[in-house]
């Protein structure tokens, strides 16, 4: 299903502004909300925003109040809200992509931000190898375990399984969480769906509707299998298990990016790579929500096959994505031109 890029771009805007509100402290906390709700709306409906001519109709939807229907109706004109990017210039913004994450909520954000002056993820990863955040006040060592485990710099020195017995956990959390009410799809992705002779960590993607999705990830941290929380956001948690310590990333996504996903946590990040610069040759961007033109409009996504074959390629099985020449034997002879005009 092809998703309206006006409903997909401001609802990525409005998330981003709830972000930048929330970052800026408990007296901004009920414009954050209000610019939450605006994001869940857009993210839902199926008709294109721009049918909405005015204010007064933008407001007949609910959960949209005026402030933000003219926002919706200036970018609508314009392409730009300019409160948001003065909202951008107020904030450490590259370092909010964080936010949803246990362990780096708001507070601990801005402490970050005035104390070590860390403005984005790379600045944190360089100050966590660098031990600079144990002189912070409430930073201690399990605090700052957590966030390393979180952004996955400690993954090296983890144990790693026998693809076997990492397909016994795997599966056996396939199942029960099949069983969780609200998962529409779930399956395993990451090296062992690749079926690597030792994995790491376990990778698992569910889809779900966005009302579901607070519920399934409360449901998924407090399993009895689970040992530790690491992190539990609004779409992905990664938790240790009791059975080896292994370590789970969920991420949950909806139907149409379920094929995007699958392909970029299976990897291998070699593969997809390559990937990423035919499409980027071609005028696309590629990620873990699907095929995007320059306008921010989502051309594929909804199956792995999709996503290939808009690349023009035959679909390349997980266990061999690896970038030694699987890709240009995959490359078909139809003309990209033909799967463009399909899409755009």
């Amino acid at each position: 299903m092809k998703h309206p890029a006006n409903n997909t771009r401001l609802s990525n805007i409005f998330h981003s502004m709830a972000d930048c509100y929330s970052y800026l402290g408990p007296t901004e906390r009920f414009r954050s909300i209000a610019y939450e709700n605006a994001a869940k709306i857009l993210f839902n409906m199926n008709e294109d925003i721009s049918m909405y001519k005015d204010v007064k109709a933008l407001d007949a939807l609910g959960g949209i109040g005026e402030s933000i229907a003219m926002k919706i109706i200036e970018y609508l004109r314009t392409g730009k809200i300019k409160a948001y990017e003065q909202l951008k210039q107020k904030v450490p913004f590259e370092l909010l992509e964080l936010m949803n994450i246990t362990g780096f909520g708001p507070a601990t954000l801005r402490t970050l931000h005035k104390q070590l002056h860390i403005n984005s993820k790379q600045d944190l990863v360089d100050a966590l190898q660098h031990n600079r955040l144990s002189k912070l006040k409430g930073f201690g060592p399990t605090k700052i375990s957590n966030m390393m485990q979180a952004l996955k710099l400690e993954k090296e020195n983890k144990k790693r399984l026998a693809l076997a017995e990492a397909e016994k956990i795997g599966n056996k959390l396939l199942s029960l969480v099949k069983t969780f009410p609200g998962v529409k799809r779930a399956e395993l992705a990451g090296s062992l769906r690749r079926k690597k002779e030792t994995i790491g960590d376990i990778d698992l993607i569910i889809t779900a509707n966005e009302k579901d999705r607070k519920k399934i990830i409360t449901k998924l941290t407090n399993m009895q299998g689970v040992d530790k929380v690491i992190a539990a956001g609004r779409t992905k948690a990664s938790i240790v298990l009791k059975e080896q310590q292994v370590q789970v990333d969920v991420r949950i996504v909806s139907d149409h990016e379920f094929g995007a996903a699958m392909l970029y946590f299976t990897g291998s990040k070699e593969h997809n790579i390559k990937l990423r610069s035919i499409a980027k040759e071609r005028g696309f961007k590629i990620n873990e929500y699907g095929i995007f033109n320059e306008q921010d409009e989502w051309l594929a996504g909804e199956t792995e096959e999709e996503m290939y074959r808009f690349l023009g390629m035959n679909y390349i099985p997980p266990e061999k994505r690896l970038n030694k020449g699987e890709i240009e034997q995959a490359m078909r002879k139809r003309p990209v031109e033909i799967l463009k005009k399909k899409h755009l």
